[in-house]
């Protein structure tokens, strides 16, 4: 367990830095990255299907899709273990997928309760939020709120905070709402970052955005997924 917990809590480091890692760094108990593994050419065939028309994208070995707004941008993100990021790039915006396949747990039957883990551990899960961000952006953070919640039927953990960012001769509070989850031997990070006075005048659409994410569990989900946005 406490194996688990280290494993989680570096995971979370991951997914709240923006700046790109080396494979090298964190690859202890995790599977190699997508990245990686398309790099080495070890995936199968039309492992992931990205609609550039309507922005939707499904990756079939992580089991996982996201119906993105039409009108934003996507790629695959700069972070090593990020699958898909979507974004407005002139309101500042970006929805972003981080998925890891960690090695314990794929010949283990059970999986630890991420919130009760959380519970049990809050300092030390909450320390790239607390410490890490604000180092890296030079910015104290802010409103932060940590809760049980879900994602289609997935026990999550939710968290939301703002931070100041400063670029060039602009300012603003940026909210950043993140959920955690796991499905089998996969953690999912989902992660979005808005203007806070965006969001603020809308939050619902902001926080609707999360609906989008749907887990396809075998092929007769995935064929489903498909055949019904083709419509």
């Amino acid at each position: 367990m406490k194996k688990i917990i280290t494993l989680l809590i570096i995971i979370t480091v991951i997914a709240s830095c923006q700046e790109k890692k080396k494979d090298s760094d964190i690859s202890d108990g995790f599977e190699k990255s997508f990245k990686e593994q398309k790099d080495q050419r070890t995936l199968p065939e039309d492992t992931e299907h990205f609609d550039t028309l309507r922005n939707i994208y499904a990756n079939f070995k992580y089991r996982v899709a996201f119906d993105g707004p039409n009108d934003w941008a996507s790629d695959a993100g700069v972070s090593e273990h990020t699958i898909f990021r979507t974004y407005q790039a002139d309101s500042a915006i970006t929805f972003s997928i981080n998925v890891i396949e960690i090695q314990d747990f794929k010949n283990s039957k059970s999986r630890p309760d991420i919130w009760e883990l959380y519970q049990a551990n809050k300092d030390k899960m909450d320390y790239p939020y607390k410490e890490i961000i604000p180092k890296q952006f030079k910015s104290e953070v802010k409103n932060f709120v940590a809760k049980k919640s879900y994602i289609k039927n997935q026990l999550s953990l939710k968290r939301s905070f703002s931070y100041m960012v400063r670029e060039l001769d602009s300012e603003y509070s940026n909210t950043s709402i993140v959920y955690q989850t796991y499905l089998d031997k996969f953690t999912y990070t989902f992660n979005l970052d808005v203007p806070t006075m965006f969001y603020s005048q809308n939050p619902e659409y902001f926080e609707n955005l999360f609906l989008n994410v749907y887990f396809l569990l075998n092929k007769e989900d995935i064929n489903k997924f498909m055949n019904q946005k083709s419509k």
